[in-house]
């Protein structure tokens, strides 16, 4: 009895520390949800009143949203390339749309593929070149990915093709993220005794901005209250366009809701993480312009919700600094898989999952490589500074007073040595990650 009494106490006594060692050691499931072009604000996370989608509020409550993620080159293809490879767009030869991967590249999927997960592809790809749809076929030109329902390219969202493991195209009726849904919540269910990778990537809401008709009257341009930096001249044409595009999120809404309940019925929402990001964001007349690939918020910064009931709390807002290249390695990580020594991005598991560790200072970003539009930009702190192709300083803002970038510093007398400590630290970036010279492969030690 009293042999007992010792071993029932000495293992309450270590049920916490067993506990904490179980978590870290505990293989998820990764639920990896892309949207094509969602801008961060565009998030209940993040404050907008205006969206109705109570499955994402219901991840944020559930979740982490990290507010300060960034893509490596707010475009498509380059930006796709980083979530796979860990690397920036011009170390692994992306440097703009419609672009073929090497295959000598890092891949996210073949680590995990190596480490025992089922890895599953469902939607747009857009790492295989300028063929539209496009058939990538079985093998290496998939990095991976062993259950494939995808193409190359796409944005047809009623009757769109998709293909398997054989070049005949498969043809589907209805809204296309409806669909792909189904086909990922039967790849749920298949997998649900292994751990497995699925990435899930939906086309909209890129254009064109025509939601399903179940959300084609959700939204009123009328009812849309647009931020300051959206021109007066162009307030009509924003409203127009955002009642489209909201529609459209809305709808793939819907679809969040029925991949958090396939998680729930098959026991595995405690076991999966949910990541819900996109690959770049949307002006929607902010500054007067649409689309991305420009350095202003709203379209090199992307949405990033994360759950994970085992790891991460509830309901929290974090500001690390985060590029979309620091993800690849962050997931290999918290899955106990060895991250590949060519990898750039950061391994920020002990920050974002246990947090631990110091949080990196700054993000580095690009866009139009190779062209006269070219720019630079780093965000250290709340201080955001871009450079065009000739190293001139050409934007400066204070994120923490100005975050929609209304005034820019760049003249200012009195911040003549904030410049110049911005554009130094801008320099020492390209440096490590070997921006114009051959790709290095070089780790980054930030």
């Amino acid at each position: 009895m009293i042999r007992r009494r010792f071993l029932t106490a000495a293992a309450t006594a270590l049920a916490p520390i067993n506990t904490v060692a179980a978590q870290r050691s505990r293989r998820p499931n990764i639920l990896f949800i892309l949207a094509d072009q969602w801008r961060p604000q565009t998030l209940p996370a993040a404050g907008d009143t205006d969206l109705v989608a109570p499955h994402l509020a219901r991840l944020g409550r559930e979740g982490v949203h990290f507010r300060r993620v960034y893509a490596t080159n707010p475009v498509c293809t380059p930006s796709r390339a980083s979530l796979i490879t860990g690397r920036f767009p011009h170390a692994c030869r992306m440097e703009r749309n419609n672009l073929q991967m090497p295959l000598d590249e890092p891949s996210i999927a073949a680590q995990l593929n190596k480490a025992g997960y089922a890895t599953g592809y469902i939607g747009k790809w857009h790492l295989d070149g300028e063929e539209k749809p496009g058939f990538v076929p079985p093998g290496p030109r998939r990095r991976g990915f062993d259950y494939w329902a995808a193409f190359n390219r796409g944005h047809s969202y009623f009757r769109s093709t998709y293909y398997r493991d054989s070049p005949e195209p498969l043809v589907v009726d209805g809204f296309e993220p409806d669909y792909q849904t189904d086909l990922a919540i039967g790849f749920i269910r298949r997998n649900r005794d292994n751990p497995f990778y699925l990435y899930l990537s939906w086309g909209p809401p890129h254009t064109p901005r025509r939601p399903p008709p179940r959300h084609a009257k959700t939204y009123s341009p009328a009812q849309f209250r647009l931020e300051p930096n959206v021109p007066e001249h162009y307030a009509t044409t924003a409203r127009t366009n955002r009642a489209g595009y909201y529609g459209l999120c809305t709808a793939l809404d819907d679809n969040v809701g029925r991949l958090l309940r396939a998680l729930e019925e098959a026991r595995l929402a405690e076991d999966t993480l949910v990541v819900f990001t996109a690959d770049h964001g949307d002006m929607l007349g902010s500054q007067g312009l649409e689309f991305k690939g420009v350095p202003y918020e709203e379209s090199a910064r992307v949405p990033l919700l994360m759950r994970y009931p085992r790891l991460l709390g509830r309901n929290q807002d974090n500001d690390t600094l985060i590029s979309n290249a620091d993800l690849m390695p962050t997931l290999l990580s918290l899955c106990g898989t060895e991250v590949p020594g060519a990898v750039q991005g950061r391994n920020l598991e002990r920050q974002l999952f246990h947090n631990e560790g110091g949080r990196p200072e700054s993000i580095f970003s690009y866009g139009k490589l190779g062209t006269p539009e070219e720019w630079h930009m780093v965000v250290r702190g709340l201080d955001k500074l871009v450079v065009n192709t000739r190293d001139e300083v050409t934007h400066l803002y204070h994120l923490g007073q100005d975050r929609h970038e209304m005034t820019n510093l760049v003249q200012e007398i009195g911040l003549s040595r904030r410049r110049d400590e911005l554009r130094a630290h801008l320099r020492d970036w390209r440096r490590r990650i070997g921006l114009g010279q051959d790709p290095s492969g070089l780790k980054l030690r930030v």
